[in-house]
Formats: C-alpha cells, structure tokens, sequence
C-alpha cells in the first residue's frame, strides 16, 4: 500500500478494474460514482457497485471514456454527516493500492480521483479534494444541475444497513425515510422582525417539527421560496430584529461579518462569528440575487447572518464551495462563499404578507456592539422530522 499524494498523476491500463475500500465508521452511509467532466461524456453518470457496507468496485473502468471524476459522497447528507468519518478510505486501481490522506476539512463529497487521456495513454490523477455540502454542491459546481446521482434521495427506500444494496438500474435511489421526530439537522436563522426567522429553504426542507434558539421555542414554517432558497418562520422567541441594508448596494471588497451556528455538536451551540469581505458581486454563473463573500463558514451556517460594519444584514448565508479543483489553473479554490442578497429577503416578507418594522439602519460600527446586536437576532434551528 502506498500512501496517496493529492496531485499525483499515475498510467492506468485501458481497463484497469478499480476497488475501494473504506474502513471507518460511517462507510455504509457512502456511495461512490464516476461522473463525466468532458464535453462528450458530462453529466453522464456510472454507478459504482457495492459489494459490502465498506467496499465499492467497477470492474473494468473501459467505460470510462473521456474525462471522469470518481467521487465518493454521504447518501442522505441532507441529515448530516461528512465523508470524513469514512477514512482511511483506500483506493486500488491496476492491483496498486493507495491510501487516501484524510481531507483537513469537513466535506459531505469528495473526488477521490479523476481519470482522463492524454498522448493516447489512460491516466490517474488522485484527488481527495471536495465540498462541505455534498453531492448537490458538487453538481451545482460543474453546472450539472439534471444529473441524477445514484443511490440516494428516494422516499420509500431504507437507509442501507450492513448488506448489499440495489445497483440502480431505474428502479429508483436510495434515500432513507426519517422516522417522526428523528432530529435531521441544525441550521441558523436571523429574527428580522418581532417573531418572524428567516432562514434557507434547504434547512427547513423535510421538516416537521423546528425548535428555535437556546430555549427551543416551536417554529412553523410560513412560506418557502425554493428558487432564492429562502424560509420564513414564525415563532415567539426572545431577541431584536436586524435592519435590512437594502437602500444600499454592496461594494467589491466591503467588510462584513457572517454569524451562525455551524457544526453545533462539535463547536458547541453558542453563536459564531466570522470576518472577511465581499469577494464578488454576483454568485455562480452571474446569478444577481447572490455574491460572494471570504468569512470562513461551515455546515449549519446555512441560514445565518452576513451583516456588515455597522451590524445591517446585507445577506443570508447560503452555500460553499469548498476547495472546488480548478484544474484549468491547476490551483483551487477556498473560502468562496455564497449568500443572498437581503433584497431578496425583503421582498419575499412583502410576498408572504408578513410586514417587517421600519427598523432604522446602524450607524454605530463599534465591534463590540455590532456582535451583541447579532447575538441577539442569530438563532439557530434544530429540524426534526
């Protein structure tokens, strides 16, 4: 067994069979794809199959033409849970196995490898790079938005337990059926109105039952637009609203803060804050209704506060992409994060009837006090089915 070196670059024969083997605690909830990069073969996806729990094989990769990625990726990660605690994961191609390198960050889907032609010769190129959240992160990124990932996200279907699970041949994935009241996820919301949470519509997703902030006050989902990935909630919760910063508009490179409560059973349930700026003003593909911003985020951020100087939301935490290999460059990419821009939340509220207070924006910048006032309207959100 060698150890895997990210960025090593080995020659596979043309139809070299591949195997990989995961041996931490939480492999049976990975499932492993090959998933097409190049013009001629993008969006086309070839399931892995699975011999046991721990283990998946293709055996012959010859249908691997043009470029592909490998990528190994949490079934259900929409309840949770990081490839990570899969590893060591190894990986054996042309009877030579290497041991991947536990990725430094938490990520729900990994490429283990990409396999590609160049001078006629079929070659490797190890990974072990990939996204805080998930698969759907990974299609998002690669603009293969109808891709159909295998072996998840099917009502009706268990969780796999310790046995072989079906290959899919049309029959439908594998997504397991929450039983009521199983807790599916935390994430963050920003009171921006007496009793009123905005949040992401994919933290409310699948949920029944919403427990909001330290005393756990019942929520009720008001209105869901899935489009812009925004939620409204009613609860009756202590706190001040945030003002919306809407008459102004966001500057490249402008300071701000984002506040949540990612990874709550790690990091603990008390609030986070983060610092960076403005990256960029418009998120993937030119979309308008978001931008990007640098302040470190992680999972169960989603929903939080980005507020700026003076402690105005100007955002709602989105999305990551986390270390997306940009292998145009040959570099990647870390801390771009998304959010959407509070216009949208503005609108959404007018939309829903829900009338949010003519709040005066700050003016006063000191730290302190701009962290106080977010501790007072960041909440986070427990989802239970």
């Amino acid at each position: 067994m060698q150890p895997a070196q990210p960025g090593q670059r080995v020659k596979i024969s043309p139809k070299a069979d591949c195997r990989i083997h995961m041996r931490g605690q939480e492999a049976a909830r990975i499932a492993v794809a090959a998933i097409g990069r190049d013009e001629s073969q993008r969006g086309r996806v070839l399931a892995f199959d699975r011999g046991d729990p721990a283990q998946w094989f293709m055996q012959g990769m010859a249908e691997l033409q043009g470029d592909f990625e490998i990528v190994a990726y949490v079934m259900d990660d929409r309840h949770g849970g990081f490839t990570n605690h899969a590893y060591p994961i190894e990986f054996e191609v042309d009877g030579t196995t290497w041991q991947m390198p536990q990725p430094t960050e938490q990520l729900a889907a990994v490429i283990l490898a990409e396999v590609y032609t160049k001078n006629d010769e079929r070659r490797m190129k190890l990974s072990n790079e990939g996204f805080t959240f998930g698969i759907d992160a990974y299609v998002r990124a690669r603009n293969m938005a109808d891709v159909e990932v295998p072996y998840r996200n099917v009502p009706g279907v268990p969780l796999p337990g310790n046995g072989p699970i079906p290959h899919p041949d049309g029959r439908g994935h594998n997504r397991p059926v929450p039983v009521p009241g199983q807790l599916l996820g935390t994430g963050s919301g920003v009171l921006i109105a007496p009793d009123l949470i905005v949040t992401n519509a994919h933290v409310v997703e699948d949920g029944q039952k919403f427990e909001i902030g330290p005393a756990r006050d019942a929520g009720t989902v008001i209105a869901v637009d899935a489009q812009h990935d925004l939620a409204l909630l009613r609860c009756t919760t202590h706190g001040a609203p945030l003002p919306l910063r809407i008459g102004s508009p966001l500057f490249l490179g402008e300071d701000i803060m984002a506040a949540g409560f990612p990874l709550i059973d790690v990091l603990g349930a008390d609030l986070k804050v983060t610092t960076g700026n403005v990256s960029g003003l418009t998120g993937g593909g030119g979309d308008v209704s978001r931008f990007q911003f640098s302040a470190p985020i992680g999972s169960g951020s989603s929903g939080g506060a980005i507020i700026d100087e003076f402690g105005n939301l100007v955002g709602v935490t989105s999305a990551s992409l986390a270390h997306q290999n940009m292998r145009e460059r040959g570099s990647i990419s870390e801390n771009v994060n998304f959010g959407i821009r509070a216009a949208l939340v503005y609108e959404m509220a007018a939309a829903a009837g829900a009338e949010l207070p003519p709040l005066a924006i700050s003016t006063d910048n000191v730290r302190r006090n701009v962290v106080a006032r977010a501790r007072s309207a960041v909440v986070s959100i427990i989802i239970h089915a």
